[in-house]
């Protein structure tokens, strides 16, 4: 088994799912595996984020490799493999988190083991609480980081790895749509209006009205769209024979740079024609972008041709990154890391060893190329 199979098995087996959040044990994994000490920047004990600097020479650039620590519970996923137990098959690599993402962060650490640069320095940084807010993450911690360029390890492939060069990672706006009736008992036919029922008629409403106005796409980057999910999950309610006095329906809308808080919310209140409905906004999260003559966008197509072959055309990452807090410090690259989207926050997530392995090559390649400008 190679170093980063390992590595990255030895990850998944430490347990960090996000709710409720602990990232002690994959924390402690990862810094018995650097090749440096590095520093905990933790704002409670149990969620820490750790940076490892390596000093090469004077002169060049300052790059910063960022990785989660963190993964998404398990959840109602039926896996067919135990979740916390690596089971490599293949070419695969089973395992929460295989993908999204300590796939990357191991490949990271692999990467900087031995790293040949004339000049420059590279940092690492591996962050908790990124699937549930980043309040003890990289939203804590980005006041911390000086930087000329940030690379995050998200799974940028959408059909093969690699075959993407994220240049915008998508914001999101998460809001509950709320319906109020008036509780009361539910075998009266002539009983109060059912607020369950008006959230289903408002969710279908979300749901079935046209897409939603994007804003200009300066660079005529893939995937630019803003997309609405109207129904996460529903709360309200009591049970059997009680009308609920309010049922509420967890949405999201996954937002580009530029776009106005108004005309989502004009285009919603639009789909509903009318009904009564409460937003109760929660987030707010903007879009961010790195331009696509940035030296870090330069620096990851020329390594990526010297060890793909090619580099892969500029897109826009279909998520919510840490680049929304990141990108105060540096510009900031939402996903550069191996998988597939499609398999995070599912059953048998997966990674590819080659890719693992290639991953390794691609970020020593990348500190070689933009930590010496």
């Amino acid at each position: 088994m190679s170093a980063v199979v390992e590595l990255t098995s030895a990850l998944i087996a430490a347990r960090s799912p996000n709710p409720p959040g602990d990232e002690r044990a994959a924390a402690a994994v990862a810094a018995e595996a650097l090749p440096v000490t590095a520093r905990v920047i933790a704002r409670a004990p149990e969620r820490p984020n750790l940076l490892a600097t390596f000093d090469v020479g004077p002169g060049g650039r300052h790059l910063v490799l960022c990785g989660h620590i963190d993964t998404k519970p398990v959840g109602g996923a039926g896996w067919s493999v135990d979740p916390f137990s690596a089971t490599v098959d293949g070419d695969r690599l089973y395992g929460l988190g295989a993908t999204d993402m300590k796939g990357a962060v191991a490949a990271m650490i692999v990467a900087a083991r031995d790293l040949d640069l004339p000049r420059g320095r590279l940092s690492l940084l591996l962050v908790a609480d990124e699937e549930n807010g980043a309040a003890y993450g990289a939203r804590y911690v980005a006041g911390e980081i000086e930087a000329d360029a940030i690379v995050i390890g998200e799974p940028c492939g959408v059909k093969d790895d690699f075959d993407r060069l994220p240049l915008v990672s998508r914001g999101i706006a998460r809001f509950r749509a709320v319906v109020r009736g008036e509780q009361g008992h539910s075998s009266l036919a002539a009983g109060p209006e059912n607020a369950g029922v008006g959230a289903a008629r408002a969710v279908v409403a979300l749901a079935d009205g046209p897409p939603l106005a994007a804003p200009p796409n300066p660079h005529g980057l893939a995937g630019w769209e803003l997309t609405l999910n109207p129904a996460l999950r529903y709360d309200g309610g009591v049970g059997y024979g009680v009308l609920p006095a309010a049922v509420a329906a967890l949405c999201e809308v996954r937002l580009l740079p530029g776009t106005e808080r108004e005309a989502v919310s004009a285009a919603l209140q639009a789909r509903l024609d009318g009904a009564a409905l409460e937003w109760d906004e929660i987030d707010w999260l903007e879009g961010t972008a790195v331009d696509p003559g940035d030296p870090v966008a330069g620096a990851v197509r020329r390594s990526a041709a010297t060890v793909l072959g090619s580099a892969p055309p500029d897109a826009v990452f279909p998520g919510t990154t840490d680049a929304t807090w990141l990108t105060v410090a540096a510009p900031t690259l939402p996903a550069w890391g191996p998988g597939l989207l499609s398999r995070a926050h599912a059953a048998d997530e997966w990674v590819s060893t080659a890719a693992l392995e290639t991953s390794v090559e691609l970020y020593r390649e990348l500190a070689k190329e933009f930590c010496a400008g």
